[in-house]
Parts: C-alpha cells; sequence; structure tokens
C-alpha cells in the first residue's frame, strides 16, 4: 500500500516590539525569572489588555507579504485552555478574523515552483516558560504575552524537502522584512 505524504505546519514567529502584545510590560529576555511582569500578564481580575499597535502592523506587514487577502475587521477572541504556564487559564489569539487569510509562498524544490498555501495568519501572545527540576517545575512569566504572529498552511505540503524550503524560505522572508522595515 502507498502512502502520500500530507503536511501543514503552523509556524510561531515572535515578534520584536518595545512592549508585550496585550500589556506595556518590556518585551525582552531577561536573566532574573518574572522581571518583565504586569497585571496583564499574569491575568488579575478586572485587567483589561490593549493591542499592541506595533505588533498588529508588523503582523498585517507579514500577511502582505504572504499574499493573503486581509480582512476589513480584525477581532480578537479568548482561547480557552489549562495550561500550567496559561496564568490567565485563556489565550488572547484570532480564531474567527485572522490579520490575513488565503496567502501563498512559492518554492522552489528539485527545478520546479511549489505553491504552499497559506489558510490563515494571525496574531496572538505567547505563553510563559516552565522550567523543570527534579521532582518541581518553577514557571518564569517573563515570555507570557509577547507577541506572535502565527503561520498556518494548507495541508499541501507532500515531503520533508518541501517543508524544509519552505521553512527557509519564511524565514528568508522574515530576514528581508525585519531588515528593510524593522520588522523582525
Amino acid at each position: 500500500m502507498m502512502y502520500k505524504v500530507t503536511i501543514g505546519l503552523e509556524v510561531h514567529c515572535e515578534v520584536k516590539t518595545n512592549s508585550k502584545n496585550f500589556s506595556s510590560a518590556k518585551n525582552a529576555y531577561s536573566e532574573y525569572p518574572n522581571e518583565n511582569v504586569d497585571v496583564v500578564d499574569l491575568g488579575f481580575p478586572g485587567i483589561l489588555p490593549v493591542a499592541n499597535k506595533e505588533a498588529f502592523r508588523k503582523s498585517l506587514m507579514m500577511a502582505l507579504a504572504l499574499n493573503c487577502k486581509t480582512p476589513d475587521v480584525v477581532m480578537f477572541d479568548r482561547k480557552n485552555y489549562y495550561y500550567p504556564d496559561l496564568p490567565k487559564g485563556y489565550q488572547i489569539t484570532q480564531n474567527t478574523k485572522p490579520v490575513g487569510i488565503k496567502g501563498y509562498l512559492d518554492i522552489l524544490v528539485n527545478d520546479e515552483v511549489k505553491r504552499v498555501t497559506i489558510h490563515d495568519i494571525h496574531l496572538e501572545e505567547d505563553t510563559a516558560s516552565l522550567e523543570h527540576r527534579n521532582g518541581y517545575s518553577l514557571i518564569d512569566y517573563n515570555r507570557s504575552g509577547v507577541p506572535l504572529i502565527e503561520v498556518v498552511t494548507d495541508p499541501c505540503i507532500h515531503s520533508a524537502e518541501e517543508a524544509v524550503t519552505f521553512l527557509e524560505d519564511l524565514r528568508d522572508l522574515l530576514y528581508q522584512k525585519a531588515s528593510k522595515d524593522k520588522f523582525g
């Protein structure tokens, strides 16, 4: 029996901004745990997240670079799930109205152009990070709320070589945008 490999990818790209996606906490790595955190990142009661305009602008640029259609209205949703490094119990993301839909990236594999179709690009926030030790775990909230662009392909990739080429070309596109417009 023959099998046909079918691959769809979700690629997370951290967005370089001064603050986090929905809070004013500094968006930077730190040697010290829980240094760049505020009440929005920790999900305190009564908090009101405010979208980061720069992160949104950069996600829109990425959507356009990947030939996506951009909607007239963009909406953020709460994706509710329990995970130990998700302090709010939900992630702010774009499920219903993402920043880009139905795009593509043409790649060259074995001297043949292959079109990888993009289902959507959406902006969301990262979770905190866990460090597992012998018998216990520690949580560092510095990463919680960092803006992420998630690029979701359709299941249209049919080999490891196509997947690697797509990822390399996507990386190159990100670097190209970063150098031209401080996208990174």
